[in-house]
């Protein structure tokens, strides 16, 4: 029993450190793959496959070798696993730039991403075979058991989720979180190694007993695999649509992914450990699982069917004051401020998230044992079978995430891609109620009182409008919604019929374009002598690529924008709102809006650009790090032609230091009326001449409105550069005062 407890903690440890691993790993790879949806789910989909081939590989292997073998067989695994672990920011950083330019389509970038995870997640996929033969003793206490030790390795992966996301990434940076989890690793596999060479006598290295073949010869479980394998394809389906959900709900920030990610291993390990403790206890425990689906489909709507009609009014008038302001939960003028911050974080992190999908993901795991019973009739197949359920179901989580992100949510919107999944969660549990058919009265009418509830949240969950005007705070005909597979792109009209970009139910900008980004736009191809080639990287509503287009001596202007939708939303201002603007954005011979990511598109680029505008997102945004880092401007400072200009925004100190450490010239230029500052940055002098450009905007700008000439004139006559770097070296400043690829420290403004 010392041994299963000991090998439980190191189980713990390992979860810890592989959710650890796969966060940094995927970012990492994201700084030169793109942030996109294509090259994120192809880093998932390499990383499950290699955990699917290991649960194979590790479940042929372990019902070859003695319990005492197996122990051997994971110090190993665990011992390599921390050994890549070290190694692996130079192939994952270093070794992807060099490659990256040539993955030029999605096969490309899956199989150079599988090459690199490979080998690590197949080691990392035959622990939990391997533990089952080293921990199960008789088929009795397989079920038990090894839901036991799945929940343990799932709360440890919530740990290392949580503990990454809120405060490792942040105040360590990735390298050091690396080799916290290498560490991590090679502590497990020295345990187990310590545990190996203490074996007694009697399970030395045995063999183990031949796999008994079943009366037809093949293998009875292939039902359950496959069944398994379809609540696979929901489970991380819903992940998908649940974590789009929380994100609105958290207005898109670098801790959503994080805070998602730990609630749902949260939830799905209790739900394990649960059921580990009644499986035991329980005659069909197939069936069980089968009509466990039919709540799991229920659940899935009926979070969002409170939330969406809440029938308790301070409570409705809580979520809409939240939505309303932007993020700004206000609960009365005569509550102080702290106790406002504090119903915020209650609602904001606790009450929503476990609204949407606590008791779903719950149901989920507490499901998990009852498969496991049905695959492990036999001791000497219990890795076999173990491996092959495993993997079975990571095919379907593969296959759910694949189908839900490319086609799904583009085809239904996350209210139908829910719809369609609950709705096949209750499929399979009505068979269950049907294989069931023959059991006592009463228990078949509380599984059909589950089935008449689960059928009702299927038909009358909200249309995707209803369900983001919830999010949006938006009132009936004041929201045009584009959900596509990358974002939910909105334009949400208000009292005073301005209309107002929101991406993730985040709001950016809006129409009448502001002077702010229309000046980002205009003013550095008016300070350049001679533009020719300008890139926006950013649509928004698409205020600096229109400001850009307003110079006739460019020929082309670029904008690359990772949400393709918003170009839709451009189309629908230039349709129904008669936007001249909008107009020239999409019928411009000039003008390339192309979707992808815009640090990729910089790396992949042969030609340079003469102005470079950055206006993407706000730095503590989800993945922001990727475009406010001194590697992102030494890129953008290699695309640009000699005595080109940089302009961006300043959103923070930390963000001007770290331009000022890569271009030796950098000015910094403030908006009348306290609308913020944007720099100009160059390997040039940057010369603000008054008169020329008053001169350069009197000849241009004919798309220019008056108030938008006229603010552009007030800005030109009135600005003052402050000089914040007039050539020579860089001042020496503290490493904390910039953001590096490999540490992006305004992206995690918490932890400052």
């Amino acid at each position: 029993m010392r041994r299963v407890r000991a090998l439980e903690v190191v189980f713990f440890a390992t979860g810890f450190a592989s959710l650890l691993l796969q966060v940094v790993w995927q970012r990492l790879i994201s700084l030169h793959a793109g942030v996109d949806l294509v090259a994120s789910t192809t880093v998932v989909a390499a990383f499950m496959a290699g955990l699917g081939l290991g649960n194979l590989v590790g479940g042929v292997v372990a019902d070859r070798r003695s319990p005492r073998a197996v122990l051997g067989l994971y110090a190993a695994s665990a011992a390599l696993v921390g050994v890549y672990g070290l190694v692996s920011p130079v192939l994952l950083y270093d070794g992807y730039r060099a490659v990256a330019p040539s993955l030029g389509g999605v096969g490309s970038t899956f199989a150079f991403n599988l090459a690199l995870l490979a080998v690590p997640t197949t080691l990392m996929g035959v622990s939990m075979p391997l533990l089952a033969r080293g921990v199960v003793t008789t088929v009795d206490e397989a079920a038990h058991r090894l839901g036991r030790l799945y929940a343990i390795n799932t709360l440890g992966a919530a740990l290392g989720a949580g503990v990454s996301g809120w405060y490792l990434l942040g105040t360590f940076g990735f390298v050091s979180s690396i080799r916290l989890a290498s560490a991590c690793y090679l502590l497990a596999a020295t345990v187990a190694l310590v545990l190996w060479r203490a074996a007694t006598p009697d399970t030395k290295d045995v063999a183990a007993p031949a796999p008994t073949a079943t009366p037809s010869g093949r293998d009875r479980a292939w039902p359950w695999y496959a069944a398994y394998a379809l609540t696979g394809a929901v489970a991380l389906g819903l992940e998908v649509v649940f974590l789009r959900l929380v994100d609105a709900l958290m207005r898109s920030n670098a801790y959503t992914f994080a805070h998602v990610l730990t609630l749902y291993l949260v939830c799905f390990a209790l739900g394990s450990a649960a059921g580990a403790r009644v499986v035991k206890r329980v005659e069909q425990p197939g069936q069980t699982f089968l009509r466990l689906q039919l709540a799991i489909g229920a659940t899935a709507l009926l979070g969002l069917l409170v939330l969406v009609h809440m029938p308790l009014p301070p409570v409705r008038a809580m979520f809409d004051s939240y939505f309303a302001s932007d993020g700004y939960l206000s609960t009365g003028p005569a509550m102080p401020e702290t106790a406002r911050a504090a119903a915020k974080l209650v609602f904001v992190y606790a009450l929503g998230p476990v609204t949407v999908m606590g008791l779903p993901v719950f149901l989920m795991g507490l499901a998990y044992p009852f498969v496991q019973a049905e695959v492990s009739r036999e001791l000497s197949r219990l890795g076999r079978g173990t491996g092959r359920l495993l993997f079975a179901n990571i095919v379907g989580n593969v296959v759910g995430t694949l189908v839900v992100s490319f086609v799904l949510l583009d085809a239904l919107g996350s209210a139908g891609t829910l719809r369609l999944l609950a709705g096949l969660s209750v499929g399979l549990g009505l068979w269950g109620v049907w294989l069931g058919r023959q059991s006592l009265a009463g228990r078949r009418l509380a599984w059909g009182s589950v089935a008449l509830v689960a059928l009702s949240c299927v038909a009358v969950f909200p249309s995707n409008e209803r369900l983001w005007r919830f999010f949006h705070a938006a009132p009936e005909g004041a929201l045009v919604l584009v959900e596509e597979r990358a974002c939910v792109n909105a334009w949400v009209t208000k009292e005073q019929g301005e209309q107002v970009l929101f991406l993730n139910a985040t709001s950016q900008n809006g129409w009448p374009y502001d002077d702010f980004h229309v000046v980002i736009g205009i003013v550095p191809s008016l300070v350049h002598p001679a533009p020719k080639r300008a890139l926006a990287v950013g649509l928004g509503a698409g205020s600096t690529a229109w400001g850009l287009l307003q110079d006739e001596r460019l020929t082309s202007v670029e904008c690359v924008e990772i949400c393709g939708g918003e170009i839709e939303l451009v189309r629908h201002l230039a349709a129904s709102h008669d936007s001249a603007e909008s107009r020239q954005l999409l019928e411009d011979p000039r003008s390339h809006l192309i979707v992808g990511d815009g640090r990729k598109h910089l790396l992949a680029a042969q030609q340079p650009w003469d102005v470079i505008t950055v206006d993407a997102m706000r730095p503590n945004g989800a993945s922001a790090g990727n475009v406010y880092s001194e590697e992102f401007y030494e890129l953008v400072a290699a695309h640009l032609a000699p005595g080109g200009l940089f302009a961006q925004w300043v959103p923070t100190p930390r963000v001007l230091e770290t331009v000022k450490q890569v271009f030796p010239h950098v000015v910094v230029l403030e908006v009348p009326g306290g609308r913020g500052e944007f720099l100009l940055a160059s390997d040039a002098p940057v010369t603000i001449d008054r008169a020329r450009l008053s001169e350069r905007i009197a000849a241009r700008g004919a798309g220019l409105r008056e108030g938008q000439r006229a603010s552009v004139r007030a800005f030109i006559e009135g600005v003052t550069p402050r000089v914040e770097r007039a050539g020579g070296p860089p001042a020496p400043v503290a490493e904390t005062a910039l953001n590096s690829d490999l540490f992006p420290r305004d992206e995690y403004f918490l932890n400052r």
